[in-house]
């Protein structure tokens, strides 16, 4: 029976006119894109669904690449922070996000801007980072999906609005139906999704609760499988926990690296990182899977098939750093379908894709145990002996810069002062060790089938780990000696110094927060702690007294709380995380402190190796150049190319994929600390990077993103 509504409808000429205006006027407003036709696309973050970042494309090639010139540059009007997106280009159009997750569509071939969505709602500022936008298409529908702050987002592609039937009107918060109430988990997923069939598959990052990774049906958003990166009871894994109640009460695991799918055998493949806290966890002995791991899953349900765990019982912050990569190897004479997983270790883990069988040579080995009261470090760890390992493992006495001979007498100096070794724990005294900021990190290698090689750029640079009992009531570090403050035992309690330092006098793009009181009001600082802000993650987790404590602990009052007096229990916490310089500020281990390397898959061995990235006032001086650190991935292109931005001087650069020699480089607007991409229209190439600057190497931060082509 029709409704009587339905009836008036029919009926009444007025209404019928009335709502074909508001059709024409609804249609005039969503100016659909047309794609182009003729393209040759970069049509996953990394490249494909295999995250191999390898091109077809050769228009550009070693001949000509000296020729490049910019073919256009995008400037999206926010300026305020570091991009990580690597482009999405279908048909022609470029899909990117900045550092407020504002979703641009713009035109590969000029630059212009075709749609924006903003992804806030009633006032709400969402950041946090984005690595990579993904799209469904079936039949003439096509969708993007990606994710900013703590939700899941679903947009048409072809108008940039919001998929009103899908969750809450486009979007899906990632912190509902887990094992805590939503307010107290933070869940973020920096990490770009991953499509397979209908489902969006997504990871979770978290410095207060547990983790997983989750598929959603694309139409409705309804979750359809969750694989909980510390297992629940009954799940495999479990038994490899000494605290039987971290799956509720923990945090970390986290998958953020990134998503890899097998379409053909409809599996999914993704790394994992360390369990929180980084560098202590009390009274929880075992393995503590599935930390610092490759996890194998089955796409249609979210099952386990297989995992190997790099690193056991994590105590130094070394998480899987990127997605596999789907490759094909010789072994024995047969072609086995493989995947790839790079460590911050500067380890190459091959396995064979559908049955996990470990193909690198590794051996479990004895390592030092623990001295901290309460931790129990894991006996052995896995020691990759094939393939070559692409960055230095161990610091040595002999391994210190001849920069300047203070700066040699001081690296000596601090390496007496403390602990070395390999998988050393984290001590008192401290410990200095290669990793934190890779070997490899979050922008991975890229794969060449043709020529099995991996090409993955890494950074050279040593760490200084010092923990400290935050219930003993001695000095305070920096301070003249009185009893450590409630806050800022809070402080170091939460971690906060990984970014902020422990005095609080920043690192990097992580500001300092010595002089919050003359910027905020408490229910300023105390807003961000429950929600977070840019990159900083919320922590709902604190209870109130606590978040008390640490608010006038950042705002430099007086603490209305008693000193923190000596307790029974230790609890350690590390004095924040401190790279091994010299006193000019340049790292205190030989050069090169950032490499490029081409590593050939077959024979395990490095083909080359060249620094990557220069200070260019030590060039003046006439030192050889060093390589800096470097944040973003690369991409290897048929024509005998690999393009990468990455480095400290801002610089993009294009190799000889052969020899590693330097065909083409040009200073960027900002630093370029995204992975590149590549694709065609109507026959001619592009490559293009997201320019914004910022992030964990810091410096001043912009809105571009450019482009380049052969004239």
């Amino acid at each position: 029976m029709n409704s009587g509504k339905h009836s008036n409808f029919r009926h009444n000429p007025l209404l019928r006119f009335g709502a074909l205006l508001w059709l024409i006027v609804l249609f005039a407003s969503c100016d659909r894109i047309e794609l182009y036709k003729n393209t040759v696309d970069w049509s996953n973050p990394g490249g494909d669904a295999g995250q191999t970042k390898y091109s077809t494309l050769d228009q550009i090639n070693a001949t000509n690449v000296k020729n490049l010139k910019v073919a256009w540059i995008f400037k999206s009007g926010n300026n305020d922070g570091n991009v990580q997106c690597n482009p999405l280009i279908v048909g022609g159009i470029m899909f990117v996000t900045t550092p407020s997750q504002t979703l641009f569509a713009v035109d590969g071939t000029n630059g212009k801007m075709l749609w924006r969505f903003d992804p806030s709602r009633k006032g709400e500022k969402l950041g946090g980072l984005n690595r990579g936008v993904v799209y469904w298409r079936s039949g003439n529908d096509a969708f993007l999906f990606y994710t900013a702050g703590s939700f899941l987002y679903k947009v048409d592609m072809y108008t940039g609005y919001a998929d009103k039937a899908f969750g809450d009107e486009g979007r899906i918060d990632l912190n509902k139906g887990l094992v805590r109430s939503p307010d107290k988990m933070a869940i973020t997923s920096p990490g770009a999704p991953a499509i397979y069939k209908n489902m969006v598959i997504v990871g979770a990052l978290s410095w207060s609760a547990p983790a997983n990774v989750s598929a959603f049906d694309v139409h409705t958003g309804k979750r359809l499988w969750k694989f909980n990166t510390i297992p629940q009871p009954g799940e495999h894994g479990y038994e490899t926990w000494g605290n039987k109640n971290f799956w509720k009460d923990g945090a970390g695991i986290n998958s953020w690296g990134g998503i890899t799918v097998d379409k053909e055998t409809g599996m999914v493949y993704f790394p994992t990182g360390q369990p929180k806290d980084d560098f202590y966890r009390a009274d929880n002995r075992g393995a503590q899977l599935y930390g610092n791991s490759i996890v194998a899953v089955n796409a249609n349900t979210g099952k386990r098939v297989w995992h190997y765990q790099a690193i056991h019982h994590d105590l130094w912050d070394l998480d899987m750093p990127c997605a596999p990569t789907l490759v094909t190897l010789n072994v024995d004479g047969k072609r086995v379908r493989g995947v790839m997983q790079l460590t911050k270790t500067g380890n190459i883990l091959l396995f064979d894709r559908l049955t996990g069988k470990l193909l690198s040579n590794v051996v479990e080995t004895p390592v030092p145990q623990s001295t901290l009261p309460g931790e129990y470090s894991y006996p052995t760890q896995p020691k990759v002996l094939w393939p070559q390992s692409f960055t230095k493992q161990v610091v040595t006495a002999d391994d210190v810069t001849n920069r300047t001979p203070e700066a040699h007498n001081t690296a000596k100096k601090i390496i007496a002062e403390s602990e070395t070794g390999w998988y050393l724990p984290p001590s008192k005294k401290g410990i200095l060790y290669y990793g934190i900021h890779g070997g490899a990190e979050w922008g991975g290698g890229s794969y060449d089938p043709q020529e099995n090689m991996l090409y993955i750029n890494a950074n050279e640079l040593a760490w200084l780990i010092k923990m400290k009992d935050i219930n003993d009531a001695g000095k305070q570090c920096g301070n003249k000696g009185e009893p450590m403050s409630a806050g800022n035992a809070v402080f170091l309690k939460m971690g906060c110094p990984s970014c902020h330092g422990a005095n609080r006098e920043g690192q990097g793009a992580a500001p300092a927060l010595t002089q919050l009181d003359k910027k905020y009001k408490e229910a300023d600082i105390v807003n961000i702690l429950k929600n977070g802000r840019g990159a900083m993650p919320a922590f709902p987790q604190i209870e109130e007294k606590d978040r008390k404590d640490i608010v006038e602990f950042l705002l430099n009052k007086k603490s209305t709380s008693a000193s923190v007096a000596v307790k029974g229990k230790p609890e350690f916490r590390s004095l924040g995380y401190n790279k091994f310089l010299d006193a000019d500020g340049y790292p205190a281990t030989a050069p090169p402190w950032g490499t490029l390397n081409a590593v050939d898959l077959t024979t395990g061995k490095i083909k080359w190796k060249v620094p990557l990235g220069e200070y260019p006032e030590l060039t003046k001086k006439g030192m050889p150049i060093t390589g800096t650190e470097n944040f973003g991935g690369n991409l290897v292109t048929k024509g005998g190319l690999i393009f990468i931005g990455a480095t400290r001087d801002e610089k993009f650069r294009a190799f000889d994929k052969n020899t590693g020699k330097i065909m083409w480089e040009v200073k960027l607007p900002y630093g370029g600390y995204a992975s590149p991409s590549t694709y065609a229209v109507n026959g001619k190439q592009y490559i293009v990077i997201p320019a914004t600057g910022g992030g964990k190497l810091g410096g001043p931060t912009g809105d571009t993103y450019v482009a380049y082509a052969l004239p």
